[in-house]
């Protein structure tokens, strides 16, 4: 989540620079999907016989990132 973007006590996620709102909820999904496409693209990249791990430590950097998102938004739908 960049700067830009606020979590409210309504549980709705506001990007400031967007004026987009999403429920909490859609955007733990979409997170998760992100989440799933990275494991399959570090898959992919690890399934090639010249595979870039640099790429893939990226990738898995960008995944642990999400994890971590996901997991502090999660938190708040429990209060």
């Amino acid at each position: 989540m960049d700067i830009g973007t606020r979590l409210c006590h309504t549980h709705v996620i506001v990007n400031c620079d967007t004026e987009h709102r999403m429920s909490l909820p859609a955007h733990l999904a979409e997170l998760s999907e992100k989440h799933r496409l990275l494991e399959r693209r570090i898959e992919e990249e690890m399934a090639r016989p010249s595979s870039d791990l640099s790429k893939v430590q990226r990738l898995k950097m960008e995944k642990l990132k999400l994890k971590d998102e996901i997991a502090r938004l999660d938190k708040h739908t429990r209060h």
